[in-house]
């Protein structure tokens, strides 16, 4: 009661006395100020998930699930996406990707061209790519290999986990976004100006398929066989194939939020985008629906990969989730 007093008793008067006296009162201010409490800081920055994640792309293995994000920022569940250990790797990199092998092995991409593995013990551990030419996406296909793709047109691959590489190029200046294989003989790969690629020989050889409408950028494609696929992007626009990308039509979806990420639960394409939107739509009906209930926010989602019947996904401002579709 007394310093609270003290407190109230301070007038404007007092600060016209001596310099001993305002020194004085400078004194009791401070001690009127109330003690900064950092508790709930330090209890946001306990926990695994911080709202300041940038998450980008996330791959499951086994109920292993790895999402990895910019400043380094690595999370992994044993799980199922129920709890989640946190790694920061040293030097903060901007990691781009992320994916599995059949192996249980998990790899992943940054800006500056390094390729990352998983180690036993949860550790990273990373060795340069050949060509400095801006990764933008990896894969391992069915047999084990590594696939990573970029600026210049370029096509990379491993057969012994990155410790060496072939590399096929366009040698054009567009940059190549996408990458993935639906078993070991067919692949596709699709990138800026509409580009898309394919290889009917497990990657030995790749050829110009039909280019997607408009020069549409692809940010995230999904094929569920050699001749069915999806390309997203932005305006909410979805691209869809039935003759193995030779030619392309529009699905509305009633959505103009850009999409960045799309994925196959069972029978169920989802595509996340732009203010945590969710979209889908089951195989057999072309209809594409929204799913309001998703996420909270209004962060962008990018990451998603299946659990069984459930979905997973991940995004800026931390949000990572696990949901069952309707």
């Amino acid at each position: 009661m007394a310093k609270n007093a003290s407190c109230s008793n301070i007038t404007r008067s007092h600060v016209n006395r001596t310099r001993p006296v305002l020194i004085l009162i400078l004194s009791l201010i401070a001690g009127c100020q109330a003690r900064l409490d950092l508790s709930g800081v330090q209890m946001q920055q306990s926990r695994p998930v911080q709202r300041a994640d940038l998450l980008q792309a996330a791959a499951e293995h086994a109920g292993t699930i790895v999402t990895v994000g910019a400043m380094g920022v690595i999370l992994t569940s044993e799980d199922g996406g129920n709890s989640w250990q946190r790694t920061i790797v040293a030097g903060n990199p901007f990691f781009l990707d992320v994916s599995d092998c059949p192996t249980g092995a998990f790899y992943s991409i940054d800006t500056v061209g390094v390729l990352w593995s998983r180690q036993s013990d949860n550790s990273w551990s990373s060795a340069p790519l050949p060509q400095g030419d801006e990764p933008q996406a990896l894969t391992c296909d069915p047999t084990g290999k590594l696939w990573v793709v970029g600026g210049f047109a370029t096509i990379m691959s491993s057969v012994d986990s990155g410790n060496s590489w072939d590399t096929f190029s366009l040698d054009e200046d567009i940059y190549l976004t996408t990458v993935q294989f639906v078993d070991a003989v067919h692949g596709f790969v699709t990138g800026e100006f509409g580009i898309v690629l394919y290889t009917n020989d497990g990657g030995s050889s790749w050829q110009r398929a039909r280019e997607l409408p408009d020069s549409f950028y692809a940010q995230a494609a999904h094929f569920t066989d050699r001749n069915t696929g999806w390309v997203v992007g932005l305006n909410g626009t979805i691209w869809y194939t039935n003759d193995a990308a030779q030619s392309w039509q529009k699905e509305s979806n009633g959505n103009d939020a850009p999409l960045y990420g799309i994925d196959a639960i069972g029978d169920v394409l989802v595509a996340v985008g732009d203010n945590a939107t969710v979209l889908y739509r089951r195989a057999s009906d072309p209809t594409w629906s929204k799913l309001d209930s998703a996420v909270g926010t209004r962060m962008y989602l990018r990451a998603i990969v299946g659990l069984g019947d459930r979905k997973f996904a991940a995004g800026g401002g931390g949000v990572l989730f696990t949901g069952t579709l309707p």
